[in-house]
């Protein structure tokens, strides 16, 4: 079976770039803030002119490490498409920390652990991400590697794993300002280490414990302030991302995180098509070994981080205004799955290996169906009726429930609505939760065939059950992030509004790129529309750096048909707009008459008078 399980390795990690691919081909840039604040921070970092955006802020790591993008090219468009290819490479290298964590965590052997690795890359909640060029690529790739590295510091305590695991846990922070909690979850697991050793006497090991606490403390400090640097050469104000954030806890009622908890673990378990429950069961039991031995090992690790992030994320959305009084209604806030996930991959990877090793143990099985039918129930009877199924979702935030998008319903319906049946308007919730269940209850039948049917369970060994199981997760894994794929395309089409005067201006910029361009911030218009427009500007001008606000001598001017520009005489306003309430005004100057001159100017609505 050693050949088989290597040609296996081959073919889910086809599988799974294969799939990741797919769902990269032809995407576009959507988000005009997670997306454009995190990857413009690579233009600060190589000291090139960048344009002052409108943000709440991001951290820069994912910008940094795409830095040397910007100089094979200045093209915004060609930019994307390989940072889209960077995220590929790295959802791919991923596999290979994941398949060392899965020898150590689970004692399969590396073929089955690249196996596993690959099917937690191919499954929704990290797949889905390649249409996107969101940090949570790297995070999941520095998430991973720590916790490989966390894995060695327990089997060889050295000053070079302590040191390493503290690098990786500040530079997880340095790219994303969410992965504070990761750091302190790191800094948490390095204390019981240290107090444990400081019980035993084991001095020496105990002095590499402290080295590695208190270097992630220092980098930690360090990676907070250089990303607040960064803010500040991107944004004219402080970093609002985490604002708040105790305020809304402390407001909350308890009854709001019932929903928010119970959510994420729903989308969690049918985004992994109840793997990750089995793997929650499996480090768990793992853990309880170390306590009984009175050791801290990875186990701990495993569990510290993914359950501070996972309560991290219920916590910010738990409360009365996320979840009800928003005059945005969004439904992804219900089931929020992005910031965890990349945490969560380890948990997965536990339960696949557990399929690959066709665990049959009463214990495992049977707790995982009880956390399965309390997640269920709880979701189905308190969280359906509440949430607000036909609101806003973004399938970047809930990856892995949005295979089932096709599921949602067409339009509004009063709330509290009906408990999820398969005809009414919640079907969402119990069509997802009931394909999730179906690699679970085949593990199940298949473990328990060799009790109530003796001569046909001899036939079926534990090859056959874990080659079965384990296919089954990954035929499925890969299909569900196929058919995610579709939902994610409609939200690219809605963004993408690059429409052909963008493209004209861009030419024109390009033969002139002496003309100044600049944005009216003077307009009727709401200021949230405002900012994402700025940054839509802002992003497709480059490398034009658009300035904040127009002046007298500007060339260019993003404005509205009756802002400042307006009022200046013989100024241009273009046909063509790139929103339906934003404008182009060419001013006069040499810009306008060159454009005059050479038959350039594009088609215009008027001229002031």
């Amino acid at each position: 079976m050693v050949r088989f399980w290597r040609i296996a390795a081959v073919v889910s990690v086809v599988v799974a770039l294969a799939v990741n691919v797919y769902i990269a081909w032809g995407s576009s840039l959507s988000f005009m803030y997670d997306e454009i604040g995190t990857v413009i921070h690579g233009r600060t970092a190589l000291g090139l002119e960048t344009p002052q955006l409108n943000t709440p802020g991001y951290y820069p790591g994912w910008g940094v490490l795409l830095a040397p993008l910007w100089l094979v090219t200045s093209n915004v468009f060609t930019f994307y498409k390989l940072a889209l290819v960077v995220g590929l490479a790295i959802s791919m290298l991923t596999i290979w920390p994941l398949a060392r964590i899965a020898v150590r965590l689970s004692g399969v052997t590396p073929a089955q652990g690249v196996v596993a690795g690959a099917i937690v890359m191919a499954l929704p909640p990290r797949a889905v991400q390649a249409d996107y060029i969101l940090s949570e690529r790297l995070v999941t790739l520095l998430v991973v590697v720590a916790t490989l590295v966390a894995f060695r510091l327990c089997e060889k305590p050295t000053f070079r794993n302590a040191l390493l695991l503290s690098l990786l846990a500040g530079l997880s922070l340095f790219s994303h300002a969410r992965m504070q909690v990761f750091v302190a979850a790191v800094a948490l697991w390095l204390v019981c280490l240290l107090v444990h050793s400081l019980v035993s006497r084991r001095w020496r090991v105990a002095l590499v414990f402290l080295v590695g606490l208190v270097a992630t403390g220092v980098l930690a400090v360090l990676a907070n302030k250089a990303a607040l640097w960064f803010h500040e050469q991107l944004v004219p104000w402080k970093f609002l991302q985490a604002e708040g954030f105790f305020e809304k806890v402390a407001a909350a009622n308890p009854r709001f995180w019932v929903d928010t908890f119970a959510g994420e673990a729903w989308t969690q378990m049918v985004g992994s098509f109840g793997v990750v429950v089995v793997g929650v069961v499996a480090v768990t039991a793992t853990l309880w070994k170390e306590l009984r031995s009175r050791a801290v090992g990875p186990a701990a690790f495993v569990l510290i981080a993914a359950g501070s992030m996972y309560v991290l994320s219920c916590l910010n959305w738990g409360n009365e205004r996320a979840l009800f009084t928003m005059e945005w209604r969004r439904f992804d806030y219900w089931i929020y799955g992005r910031y965890i996930d990349p945490v969560f991959a380890v948990l997965v990877l536990a339960g696949v290996c557990a399929a690959i090793q066709a665990v049959r143990s009463r214990a495992i099985l049977g707790w995982s169906w009880v956390l399965v039918a309390g997640i269920s129930l709880v979701t189905i009877l308190v969280v359906a009726p509440d949430a607000p199924t036909w609101a806003y979702a973004t399938p970047a935030h809930i990856p892995g429930a949005i295979p089932w998008w096709w599921a949602l319903p067409d339009g509004e319906f009063p709330q509290p609505g009906p408990i999820p049946s398969f005809t009414n308007e919640n079907r969402f919730w119990l069509i997802a939760t009931l394909c999730a269940l179906v690699p679970l209850v085949v593990w199940t039948l298949l473990a328990t065939l060799g009790r109530v049917a003796p001569r046909l369970g001899a036939r079926l060994t534990d090859t056959v059950r874990a080659v079965g199981v384990t296919a089954l997760v990954l035929v499925l894994g890969t299909t569900a992030s196929a058919v995610a794929d579709t939902s994610s395309d409609r939200f690219h089409d809605h963004f993408d509004r690059a429409t052909p005067v963008v493209g004209e201006l861009r030419s024109i910029l390009a033969e002139h790129p002496e003309a100044d361009i600049a944005y009216d911030n003077n307009c009727p218009r709401r200021r949230s529309s405002m900012n994402a427009e700025r940054n839509w500007v802002m992003w497709w001008m480059l490398p034009t750096i658009v300035k904040r606000q127009w002046e007298w001598g500007d060339d260019i001017v993003f404005s509205c048909p009756t802002g400042e520009p307006a009022y200046v005489t013989g100024a241009v306003m273009l046909r063509d707009r790139p929103f339906p309430l934003a404008t182009v005004w060419i001013l006069p100057g040499d810009l306008l008459d060159s454009l005059r001159e050479s038959g350039d100017l594009p088609p215009v609505a008027k001229v002031v008078r």
